[in-house]
Order: structure tokens, then C-alpha cells, then sequence
């Protein structure tokens, strides 16, 4: 392994790499939270649930 200034140890990518797969990863985890929410809110309104 170099020792390159650029890269961001151990993954290999550099910090501006690094920094938009994690931009990528958070997106998804909001969109994939966002629809879960949608769709427990929509089997709580179509099963009696909590009563």
C-alpha cells in the first residue's frame, strides 16, 4: 500500500471519494426510512393495530 496523502486508509479512495459514497449512503437511508414510515403509517390506518 503507498503511502499516498490523497487516499483515505484503508478503503483506498480518496477523501472526496470517500465523502460522496457516504453523501450516497446517507440519501438511501433517508429514502429507505422515509418508506418505511409511509408504510407502517399505512397498515396502522388499514388494520386495527392499537385498537
Amino acid at each position: 500500500m503507498s503511502d499516498d496523502p490523497d487516499k483515505a486508509s484503508p478503503t483506498g479512495l480518496s477523501l472526496k471519494e470517500a465523502e460522496e459514497v457516504h453523501s450516497y449512503l446517507i440519501d438511501g437511508t433517508r429514502v429507505f426510512g422515509l418508506l418505511a414510515l409511509i408504510a407502517h403509517v399505512l397498515v396502522a390506518l388499514s388494520t386495527p393495530w392499537l385498537g
